[in-house]
């Protein structure tokens, strides 16, 4: 065989080989930009001459039986309040005792439960027309290793309140009056419960920022599955803050370093991210909070850009 043959099939084995490799990298992309392609930026809110600019909001609760977002706006100690087109409603600071709000539910009789106060972990309940406003006392509870820090609230179709305790790596359960329920928690102390979500059959999905994990449990506390781990890779987190479920059961994460949200199955396996870092619409400076509802629109608290963006994926 002579050497120009050797040479001419040594080129055709590495043209090959960097072919297949250029092929399946665009075939890994794939699902990310079918999936990015269906993100539209529907809404962005920081406030206006009638509601005053937002300042440094932390988080919001969808309200499906109104129809109606509920923003946590922390630096002006107030919960502000949109319907499902985003026009505004009315603000409430109960008389300006409410402050430094950092998380919010609301009941199906209305009634809201809030995490704030000067130490801004005290829980609070909130009931608008009967004039009711007083701490949450958390009965019954085992005790920790360390007093409750109540992190991020959430709630199922049952009104139980969810609670993330942060200074013991938990998750407690109560009913609407705080008497204790039961706990969830995983042998690991490095475990810190930053975020969770309840979906409609009482599952429970827990995010670990310390870890870069989730946490996956049944309706009966019993942990199902657990996936993630730190790192930059594209399906790795960087410093994950908040977690979310949609009505089809993908998982979304929203990484506040990277800027994007990470979009799991319901196995754990990675399907997409989106958005990046900045400050043009449809770009993330310090997110903090996530929320799906039922419609597939996505809110986002983008609290270094200080406004909410809501993005409608594909229903």
């Amino acid at each position: 065989m002579s050497q120009t043959m050797k040479i001419s099939q040594k080129f055709r084995k590495y043209f090959l080989r960097f072919t297949i490799s250029i092929f399946m990298g665009l075939i890994c992309l794939i699902p990310s930009l079918l999936f990015s392609a269906d993100i539209t930026l529907i809404a962005s809110l920081s406030g206006d001459k009638q509601t005053g600019k937002f300042n440094q909001p932390v988080s919001l609760f969808f309200d499906e039986s109104k129809k109606r977002l509920y923003i946590a706006d922390t630096g002006n100690n107030r919960l502000i309040s949109f319907d499902s087109e985003f026009n505004y409603i009315s603000e409430f600071d109960v008389g300006g005792k409410l402050k430094y709000p950092m998380s919010l539910v609301r009941n199906s009789r209305e009634q809201f439960f809030v995490i704030g106060g000067p130490a801004k972990h005290e829980i609070f309940f909130i009931d608008i027309p009967q004039r009711d406003f007083r701490r949450l006392e958390i009965r019954d509870s085992p005790a920790g290793e360390n007093p409750v820090v109540p992190g991020k609230l959430a709630i199922d179709k049952n009104d139980n309140l969810y609670i993330t305790d942060r200074g013991n790596g938990r998750i407690l359960v109560l009913n609407s009056k705080g008497r204790f329920l039961r706990e969830i928690k995983v042998e690991n102390r490095f475990a810190d419960f930053s975020d969770m979500r309840v979906d409609m059959d009482g599952n429970v999905y827990s995010l670990s920022t310390l870890e870069g994990k989730v946490y996956i449990f049944n309706n009966k506390g019993e942990l199902t599955l657990s996936f993630g781990k730190k790192g930059e890779g594209l399906q790795e987190f960087e410093f994950p803050v908040s977690i979310a479920v949609d009505k089809n059961g993908l998982i979304y994460v929203l990484d506040q370093h990277k800027g994007s949200i990470l979009v799991f199955k319901k196995d754990g396996i990675f399907q997409s991210s989106f958005l990046k870092n900045g400050w043009n619409p449809g770009e993330l400076n310090k997110p903090s909070y996530l929320y799906t509802d039922m419609e597939n629109k996505i809110y986002i608290v983008d609290r270094g850009n200080n406004r909410i963006q809501v993005f409608q994926a594909g229903k």
